[in-house]
């Protein structure tokens, strides 16, 4: 395993080669959701076969992902194209995106924008498309909530709503995050900026994962997340929650392996 920091966007990023001795092996790029980083998908990294190789990134204000003090805010399409860009300057080509919750709105772009770059798009409880989420995050980017979050007493409900059993060792890396991302809006939503019609330009797989017992992204809303997509297989996973790469990855990988 190897730790690496490279610039997208102007972020800092910290990237995990979970497999630094498979140069030359398919990349499966693991972008987590909100309140990960890039250890979310660590318990893959013995399960996957010895053809592809893992990286884990931590997103902007997550894990040890650094921001110049000015930068409050995160746009899709510039943080996407900083992506590609650094992943033309490493030399490294078509890529498997394996997507959590908010980062699949990342990964949703990144497919629509650059589809000849893109292998396949795995969603696993992806966000942006469930209407609370959205609209949870237009609250905390209006004025005046933006000077109410600057305090972590009024970011608590929201927290809460998101992770319910977030650590208290954690509580502080959390409301940071949120807070960035709620100023962030709608430069992170897909359905705000009107560009969920866009998806449909990346004509390969696209996968969609959704536990049963998830409480965020519900199972039921599955056929109105896959519409959006070309080509899009549904697999509703038994007992899995919104965290299945944690909670069952043996489970997982049984399925990404249908697909990859």
């Amino acid at each position: 395993m190897n730790t690496f920091f490279a610039d997208i966007d102007g972020f800092s990023t910290e990237i995990i080669d979970y497999h630094p001795d498979r140069e030359g092996a398919e990349l499966v790029l693991a972008l987590h959701g909100f309140g990960g980083n890039a250890r979310t998908f660590r318990r893959l990294r013995g399960l996957l076969p010895e053809k592809y190789r893992l990286w884990g990134l931590s997103l902007p204000w997550h894990g040890r992902t650094e921001a110049a003090p000015a930068t409050e805010k995160m746009e899709l399409e510039s943080y996407v194209h900083g992506l590609a860009a650094l992943l033309e300057e490493l030399g490294i080509g078509r890529v498997y995106l394996l997507c959590h919750s908010f980062g699949s709105r990342i990964g949703a772009m990144f497919a629509s924008l650059y589809p000849a770059r893109t292998r396949t798009l795995v969603l696993i409880a992806p966000g942006g498309y469930y209407p609370p989420e959205d609209y949870m995050f237009r609250i905390l980017g209006s004025f005046p909530m933006r000077q109410l979050i600057r305090r972590d007493l009024f970011l608590a409900p929201f927290v809460k709503f998101l992770i319910p059993n977030l650590p208290r060792e954690k509580k502080a890396a959390t409301y940071r995050a949120l807070r960035h991302i709620g100023w962030s809006f709608p430069g992170i939503s897909l359905k705000a900026r009107g560009e969920l019609h866009r998806l449909k330009n990346y004509p390969g797989k696209t996968v969609l994962i959704i536990g049963d017992r998830d409480r965020l992204v519900k199972a039921s809303y599955a056929p109105q997340i896959a519409r959006w997509y070309h080509d899009c297989s549904t697999e509703i996973m038994p007992e899995a929650g919104h965290l299945p790469m944690a909670q069952m990855p043996d489970q997982l990988m049984k399925l990404l392996l249908k697909y990859l």
